[in-house]
């Protein structure tokens, strides 16, 4: 069922300039905070004012997430531009840390995404649990699995010696039933550490304990699937073994899921309770699995801001970044079911020439133009780049009616290179906004988080991010 969303009491509140998109880099911020940026044309940005202070980590790192916004950015944005009891909507909601931070500071809200895993942390990380039963659950939990837990002795041993493949036939029988039809299996993950994943899947999915709990827990052990798996945890923009990896196995590495996840729920559940008391009551967050380019199939009414970080252009590919997770959490059954989802992701860097948004026509000229130059060198490059634009064109033409005349919707958007030269992406965005939005402001910031800080595929770059403040019209 479509969630139904009345508008409540706008935010007014402008400032008293009109500024549009920079296409270079930017001078630094004076000491106020506020300094000039280089001029587009007769207009500039400017460096938007971030608190100095230390955040509360709530739950926000329950689960690790690539490129999500840094806390104190939503909190500032939601601040700036709503008033308590505002309702809003962030339509690419990734893990929820808008959702997260709305709760705490009185404005319910709305969160949208494609991605199942996204759905499922955001809901976990969003919802108010009663401290001691969650506790009480998890020791449950944790009671269960440690009747599978192997001697210290032996994950010491297998620091360099896998289970044999008739040990791991004989074991695998008892927990076949959690084991994920992942490809190639034993090449994301070490025979015994199938096992050991298995139990802890098994003892969650089993738990007598209410079905909220079980996806708390679930979500929890998401968190640790990464760091147990033969794949890097470091990389964000995909899933790989890398060599660096293949040597610290050779070296001998200790994986112990169990511990693993014992240390994840207790760092949990001390997040969960942070979370309860500081968001309040009236604040609920509500969070849907849904297509921002189709977004009247998720939502209907309107809402009274729009506060969101669309995916970046040809950066992270949260479709292989999250498969093993995915797959674990029973959230994709199949290789076919992860293919129908793959079509609807934005900004991978791989398209089929045959999605209904390759084939569609830009409407912009800047965006034409782009594609062209983009041709003249990679044809499949240029393919990925008219998805992009026409998905978040499609995305545009819906957001419209659920916005009422002057509401705000603001983006967080960050540059992409081509051949060397910025992709000017802020000027994109507002071309495809069209006429339903106007552009009002625009501001930057210098990304200082080292986790949001990382090469990424085209050079897609988070040093430096912007923010467009569009105004329904």
């Amino acid at each position: 069922m479509k969630p139904v969303i009345s508008p409540r009491g706008r935010d007014k509140r402008t400032l008293d300039v009109s500024l549009a998109p920079a296409l270079t880099s930017l001078n630094d911020a004076s000491a106020n905070g506020c300094a000039t940026g280089k001029k587009v044309g007769a207009r500039q940005a400017r460096r938007l004012p971030l608190p100095d202070a230390e955040f509360d980590r709530l739950t926000h790192y329950l689960f690790r997430f690539p490129a999500k916004f840094h806390p104190p950015i939503a909190s500032t944005l939601i601040e700036r531009f709503t008033s308590e009891g505002d309702r809003i909507l962030d339509p690419f909601c990734g893990s929820g840390t808008l959702l997260v931070q709305a709760s705490v500071l009185g404005r319910p809200s709305v969160g949208i995404d494609v991605d199942p895993l996204a759905v499922a942390v955001s809901r976990v990380k969003t919802r108010p649990y009663r401290a001691s039963y969650l506790q009480a659950s998890g020791s449950a939990i944790v009671a269960s699995i440690k009747a599978h837990q192997r001697s210290s002795d032996a994950y010491i041993n297998h620091k360099f010696q896998d289970l044999s493949p008739e040990e791991y036939t004989k074991e695998l029988e008892e927990v076949a039933n959690w084991v994920p039809p992942i490809p190639n299996l034993l090449h994301w993950f070490r025979r015994y550490v199938i096992i050991d994943l298995a139990w802890i899947r098994q003892a969650i999915d089993t738990a007598d304990v209410p079905k909220h709990h079980r996806d708390f827990f679930s979500v929890v052990f998401a968190s640790i699937i990464r760091s147990a798996s033969n794949a890097d945890p470091v990389p964000v923009s995909g899933l790989e073994v890398t060599k660096w990896m293949i040597e610290r196995n050779r070296a001998g590495r200790i994986v112990n899921p169990f511990a693993l996840y014992v240390t994840a729920q207790t760092k949990a559940l001390e997040a969960a309770r942070s979370f309860t008391e500081k968001a309040k009551a009236s604040s609920t967050a509500e969070v849907f699995i849904g297509d921002a380019t189709r977004i009247g199939d998720t939502i209907t009414g309107q809402v009274d801001a729009v506060i969101t970080s669309p995916p970046y252009h040809g950066a992270v590919d949260y479709y292989r970044r999250h498969q093993l997770e995915m797959y674990w959490l029973g959230l994709t059954a199949n290789h076919a079911e992860r293919l129908t989802l793959l079509n609807k992701y934005i900004g991978r860097p791989k398209v089929p020439q045959s999605h209904s948004f390759v084939q569609s026509s830009l409407e912009t000229k800047l965006a034409k133009s782009w594609e062209s130059r983009i041709r003249n060198v990679s044809g499949k490059r240029a393919d990925a780049f008219h998805h992009y634009i026409a998905a978040l064109g499609s995305f545009f033409n819906g957001l419209g009616g659920h916005l009422p005349s002057g509401a705000p919707a603001v983006l967080v958007v960050g540059h992409s290179d081509w051949n060397g030269t910025k992709i000017p992406t802020t000027r994109l965005f507002e071309e495809l906004s069209g006429d339903a939005f106007t552009l009002n402001e625009v501001w930057y910031y210098p990304v200082k988080n080292r986790y949001m800080s990382y090469e990424r595929h085209n050079n897609a770059s988070i040093s430096r991010e912007y923010v467009l403040v569009l105004r329904r019209r």
